[in-house]
């Protein structure tokens, strides 16, 4: 019985420590970074944890009275209502601006119907209703934002020069584990019927301690992910129109086929600029983004990222090969000097590239 009750301390002093935590982190996302659809959204998600965690300070409380399993039903209902919470900013951050607040708040609607349902009824069919419906709203999901964050990530790499800022790779990861945390939630919900029993929930009591050191970890993880994060959008199809009626197949074929595009890549270094765009290259080369992009795909049967670090890979190449006692700087000077934004991307794309790490190639060639 002391241990069951060291475990409900243990777990109550856990939930405490996380909702200021995750308070805290509410507070600083509204106050110094708001510039987003997303950002707002996972701030309502922090807020709506933040308040979910106090659940465990009422498992405590009403562990043994008779109405402790309604009780512990309704606060696993208002978890739910996190998780579509977590649908809307995951939705926002895929498809930034593309949504309004009211198209977004019909997320909700079924789990806050299914909360107010069984108040009223106390049928334990509403909660395993509302499971079926949120395995196959988020496996739903799942599917169409992969697709889209694939999708994005296609687009990004014919226009951006440097991905670290932009690309959501990571959402797709998040989205996959998010979805492996629900099912297994599902499971172990299903699995245990008298949650309020002492004598049986130590090992849950545990699990839960566990789930909120976990769930501190991936809020800071998220947060400094979507503080980074920027949105790059393509221009309006309109604009791209008008950008080829301006520009003649003939200018096309002029400018980037009868030039040597490489040399004068190289004796510009407009690959030095990390913010280097199609847009940006295509003006730096006197045609249009359109033209400029079915020539790298067609022509060069490379991506524009794959293209500009390319230069910049050489670049650095040329840099460590330069390198003595006298002459040298540090490996992120060198990463950020040839156009990289940072030195991890640089040691990813120095490797895929040449099979080591820059450490390894200024070694071996010293």
């Amino acid at each position: 019985m002391n241990t069951d009750y060291f475990y409900l301390l243990l777990l109550c002093f856990a939930s405490g420590f996380t909702q200021c935590l995750l308070l805290g982190c509410f507070v600083y996302l509204l106050r110094h970074h708001c510039r987003y659809q997303f950002h707002k959204s996972f701030a309502v998600v922090l807020l709506m944890l933040s308040v979910g965690f106090f659940n465990n300070f009422l498992v405590s409380v009403c562990r043994n009275l008779p109405a402790a399993e309604f009780i512990n039903t309704l606060l696993i209902l208002y978890d739910y209502i996190i998780v579509g919470g977590f649908m809307i900013f995951v939705v926002t951050l895929v498809f930034p601006g593309r949504y309004s607040r009211l198209q977004l708040s019909f997320i909700e609607v079924p789990y806050v119907l299914a909360l107010a349902l069984f108040a009223i009824t106390k049928s334990p069919w509403v909660y395993l209703v509302v499971q079926i419906i949120t395995f196959v709203i988020s496996t739903f999901l799942l599917i169409w934002l992969e697709y889209s964050i694939n999708k994005y990530t296609i687009m990004l790499r014919d226009n951006v020069g440097n991905l670290e800022y932009f690309d959501l790779r990571w959402g797709a990861i998040l989205l996959a584990l998010l979805y492996a945390v629900q099912f297994i939630w599902i499971l172990e919900s299903l699995s245990q019927y008298n949650w309020f029993s002492v004598g049986e929930v130590s090992n849950n009591l545990i699990f839960d301690t566990l789930w909120c050191v976990i769930t501190m970890c991936y809020i800071l993880f998220v947060l400094r992910k979507i503080i980074q994060q920027q949105v790059f959008t393509v221009p309006a199809s309109e604009t791209v129109e008008q950008e080829i009626e301006n520009t003649s197949p003939d200018e096309y074929y002029k400018v980037l086929n009868n030039n040597d595009v490489d040399a004068l890549i190289k004796e510009k270094k407009y690959y030095l600029d990390s913010s280097l765009t199609l847009q940006k290259l295509a003006i730096h080369l006197g045609t249009n983004r359109q033209y400029l992009s079915n020539f790298i795909n067609r022509e060069k049967q490379k991506s524009f990222y794959e293209y500009i670090n390319d230069f910049r890979l050489e670049e650095a190449k040329k840099m460590l090969d330069g390198w003595t006692e006298e002459k040298h700087h540090s490996m992120e000077d060198v990463a950020t000097m040839s156009g990289f934004n940072s030195y991890s991307t640089f040691l990813r794309s120095f490797v895929k590239k040449y099979g080591e790490s820059p450490s390894s190639y200024l070694k071996r060639n010293r």
